[in-house]
């Protein structure tokens, strides 16, 4: 028996020598394979390396554009929140002026009717700048009362900016619902999102007035009176 054939007969009846061989040295099949195999069709290591690199480097471009999408996101952001800042100072700004000029109109309640008062708060917002809307509207499912009646509102516009505005003579607690209801009516009808809701005022008919305002707070609704900062 020659030496080729005795090594293949021990392999053959202890083939743990083989499986011991091939996991010490693994380029043995490699080597094995391109025996066979033209050797094109066989990844070198260069080609593995190239490989792992040209992945490295996606990765690396991919993590690289990620960054810069967030960034550029956060910027657009923070502009976009410096902007409403702005918008809601600007709107502080003007609602103080016009409850000082509503103090004076306030001083001669006395003498003035509930439209004389109406139309006079109405000038203020058209000096401000405003454009003033009266908003009236049919409601058939009786949402703002419990029952079909004609809904009536002030609507002022400004750059883009639209208020509800309820101006009355006098405001008690359940108003606030109301008012809520006819501001939430006319953006469901025309469409148009409400930025702010205000009830102007010469006086709150409660006992207790602070709870009134604070009770507004919370529905969303900013309460004007004079002779007190907005």
């Amino acid at each position: 028996m020659s030496l080729a054939e005795e090594i293949k007969r021990v392999l053959l009846e202890n083939p743990d020598i083989l499986v011991e061989v091939i996991v010490s040295k693994p380029e043995i099949i490699y080597e094995a394979l391109a025996r066979t195999l033209p050797w094109q069709n066989l990844a070198t290591k260069q080609d593995v390396e190239e490989t792992r690199k040209a992945l490295k480097q996606d990765i690396e471009e991919a993590k690289r554009a990620l960054k810069q999408d967030i960034e550029e996101t956060t910027r657009a952001l923070r502009q976009d929140i410096e902007e409403v800042k702005r918008a809601q100072e600007e709107l502080r700004r003007e609602i103080r002026q016009i409850s000082t000029k509503l103090d004076a109109l306030g001083a001669r309640w006395g003498v003035l009717s509930e439209d004389a008062f109406r139309e006079g708060v109405r000038e203020l917002l058209r000096e401000a700048g405003y454009a003033v809307e009266k908003w009236l509207y049919y409601d058939g499912d009786g949402y703002v009362y419990g029952y079909p009646s004609e809904v009536e509102l002030d609507v002022v516009v400004r750059d883009g900016v639209t208020i509800a505005v309820e101006i009355t003579s006098g405001l008690k607690r359940g108003d606030l619902i109301t008012v809520k209801r006819k501001a939430e009516l006319y953006a469901k009808t025309t469409g148009k999102p409400i930025s702010a809701t205000l009830v102007i005022t010469p006086y709150i008919n409660d006992r207790n007035p602070a709870y009134v305002k604070a009770m507004a707070e919370r529905i969303g609704i900013k309460i004007i009176t004079p002779g007190e900062p907005p």
